[in-house]
């Protein structure tokens, strides 16, 4: 924390005097943060800084405490404590993004939504200004990310989202890798090599019905059916 602010001059409101008395003494930031909130027009900067660190030093490192954050960060935007806050929201975000490639948030984001921004319960977690920032500086990284996995993964268990990508036409340089992998997956569907006869014939009756009928994200339709062969 920075250098500890001296005692409120004399000549200042007797209940800021007293708030910063407590602090002082009792090491009470409650009644200064009362004070605070209760003076919004008031050039209260430096005890905003107070507050607002201590408020931040009290959310620690567990991610439980992302509400306390998101209160520092819009409550105190003109603070070390807010701006710190923020950044750790913003790295919160980025992070989940990253860690759930193939996921539905990060095609959430490359189709122009704001789902990833939120969280369980459906509470924003960042300013629409980071959320934009994550857009214009990462949105790329994320889509080379997501269609290297797609690759690698070979369009088996993710069809849904390579269907997604293709009908996207996302103009990156996994395009054609990827509708390779497509392609390739939905022959092997539909030519299973271990039986024969009308086992074969079912199979590629589901492969060619589900995939004309195919739509991005939902690959729902060729595993029941296949299990009917």
């Amino acid at each position: 924390m920075p250098a500890t602010p001296g005692r409120a001059a004399p000549s200042r409101d007797a209940d800021l005097a007293e708030a910063v008395s407590r602090w002082h003494d009792d090491g009470d930031i409650e009644p200064l943060a009362r004070y605070v909130a209760g003076h919004p027009d008031e050039d209260t900067g430096v005890w905003r800084e107070v507050v607002a660190l201590h408020r931040y030093e009290a959310c620690g490192e567990s991610s439980t405490e992302m509400h306390g954050l998101r209160t520092i960060a819009h409550e105190f935007p003109d603070t070390v404590g807010g701006r710190i806050a923020a950044v750790r929201l913003f790295g919160d975000r980025l992070t989940r993004l990253r860690s759930e490639i193939p996921g539905p948030l990060v095609v959430d984001l490359l189709g122009g939504g704001d789902a990833w921004t939120r969280d369980e319960s459906g509470v924003t977690q960042i300013s629409a200004v980071d959320a934009e920032r994550v857009r214009s500086e990462y949105a790329a990284e994320l889509r080379d990310q997501l269609g290297a996995a797609l690759v690698a993964e070979g369009c088996d268990a993710t069809m849904g989202y390579c269907t997604w990508w293709l009908h996207r036409d996302l103009a990156g340089a996994h395009d054609r890798a990827i509708a390779t992998a497509a392609a390739k997956t939905w022959v092997r569907r539909g030519h299973p090599t271990w039986r024969g006869g009308e086992h074969a014939r079912c199979a590629a009756r589901c492969s060619k019905r589900c995939r004309d009928a195919a739509t991005p994200l939902d690959d729902s339709c060729f595993a029941p059916c296949y299990a009917t062969c």
